[in-house]
């Protein structure tokens, strides 16, 4: 059982970038940058892309070097090119 969810976390992080949204929160995998950040909007550049997370409340709840979790009231994330 273990090496199936091992296979599948591989799986799904062998990924230029993940972006996974919940109803409070988004959480992604393998950005480079925390661009800029307020309780209004947060950007976050990755390799070639650039999303922008709109809401209320924003916060960072978990950062890491490759992982950001955001919680807050979630309005939209627009993706862009860079």
């Amino acid at each position: 059982l273990m090496n199936i969810k091992t296979n599948i976390i591989n799986y799904l992080f062998d990924k230029e970038y993940v972006i996974c949204t919940y109803e409070d929160y988004v959480y992604a995998f393998n950005y480079l940058e925390l661009e800029s950040f307020s309780d209004k909007k947060i950007v976050l550049k990755f390799l070639n892309k650039k999303a922008i997370i709109n809401g209320q409340n924003l916060i960072i709840v978990k950062i890491t070097k490759e992982e950001i979790l955001i919680k807050g009231s979630i309005k939209s994330i627009e993706m862009s090119d860079l």
